[in-house]
């Protein structure tokens, strides 16, 4: 069995063993012939969702509503024994601590804007405090004073898997089964002038190999420093008039961490920078790693990249660049062997930069790739 089929069988079987809502986020039953139809009629309502935590129901209740299954943090609260936080002044809550912080914050007409560790998830833009909201997922909501989170997130960041009974209209929710490591948030700041460059990095323990263990949160470091070096570069090229730049400026940066189980280890790092104009930029890059010998893996480990597979790929990419209005799709010379990638149950997410390829407004294009499909 070559690396290929070894990396994408272990995501595979992990997927399986976890379970899940659907590829959507959408509640799906577990019969194929039913899917269509159970999400069809689960599009037109919204109704109450009977949560279970290992077996056991819990007090509160969730809520279906457009196929998707809602969550009231004060049931995350109590039933993962995490901290919840209100903050008055900026509206917002805190669910979690560490590099799985969910930040919900609270907007006019009460949308709600989540971030993980400052990772932007929903979309709800264009603008949110100098942050572009690029993912189109469904944000939380706020239902008789209580607030909710989408499965989908405590699913993806939040260490959270679940089983959903369609008849029963409930949700059975257990802990993940994750590698047996720590993860931590560190910071590296740098203040030049009265702009202060702030860069939150993952740094990982726990691991039996400890030469791979140096090398993966090496990688990881480096790039927290290249991110400062280049906050410092950018304000070296625009002297500011007297001593002060303007004070809209800011670098920031964070990470998520999107899979860590059998012995994979999969982050995307996201840089935010603004210094003048009409918008910031962002800049996201993900890190696959092997936790047996700190090797970092590319696209190809997990899906077939050859042959008649390859060219799938590129028009895949080249229709949706197409269909989403790219104004340079001619430029498009196929999915490259060192693309950005990160990894999820079941699935490989390819991804492009702003810019690279649509419209800033676009956000980040990007294709969930079912590792069964593309093996």
């Amino acid at each position: 069995m070559g690396n290929k089929m070894k990396y994408g069988a272990a995501v595979i079987a992990a997927g399986v063993l976890l379970g899940g809502l659907g590829w959507s986020g959408q509640v799906v039953d577990a019969s194929a012939s039913k899917a269509k139809a159970n999400i069809a009629a689960q599009k037109t309502v919204k109704s109450e969702v009977v949560l279970k935590w290992n077996g056991k129901a819990l007090n509160q209740k969730g809520m279906l509503d457009h196929g998707a299954v809602y969550v009231p943090a004060t049931a995350i609260r109590d039933a993962l024994g995490i901290p919840l936080k209100y903050d008055t002044k900026s509206r917002t809550y805190t669910l979690g601590n560490s590099y799985n912080k969910l930040s919900a914050e609270v907007y006019a007409n009460n949308k709600i804007y989540l971030t993980v560790n400052g990772y932007v998830y929903n979309v709800g833009g264009p603008n949110v405090d100098g942050y572009l909201c690029y993912l189109k997922e469904p944000g939380g909501q706020i239902v008789n004073g209580r607030l909710y989170i989408p499965y989908k997130v405590l699913n993806e960041y939040m260490g959270v898997q679940g089983q959903w009974n369609s008849s029963l209209k409930s949700l059975s929710m257990t802990p993940k089964k994750q590698n047996s490591i720590t993860i931590k948030s560190a910071a590296l700041k740098k203040k030049v002038l009265n702009v202060e460059a702030v860069v939150n990095y993952p740094v990982v323990s726990g691991l039996e190999n400890e030469q791979a263990q140096a090398e993966i949160n090496k990688v990881l470091k480096k790039n927290a420093e290249d991110v400062i070096a280049g906050a410092e570069e950018n304000l070296g090229l625009e002297p500011p008039s007297g001593t002060k730049f303007p004070s809209e400026y800011e670098f920031r940066g964070g990470f998520v961490v999107h899979y860590n189980a059998q012995g994979l280890l999969s982050i995307t790092t996201d840089e935010y920078s603004y210094s003048g104009g009409a918008h910031g930029m962002t800049f996201r890059k993900s890190y696959t790693f092997s936790l047996k010998d700190g090797k970092q893996l590319k696209l190809g480990d997990f899906i077939n990249m050859q042959g008649k597979n390859k060219q799938k790929l590129n028009n895949l990419v080249l229709n949706k660049v197409k269909e989403d209005g790219g104004y340079h799709p001619g430029e498009f010379k196929g999915v490259p062997a060192d693309a950005d990638f990160y990894l999820k149950n079941n699935a490989a997410v390819l991804y492009f930069q702003l810019y690279e390829y649509t419209s800033y407004a676009s956000g980040f294009p990007q294709f969930e790739l079912n590792l069964k499909e593309w093996k």
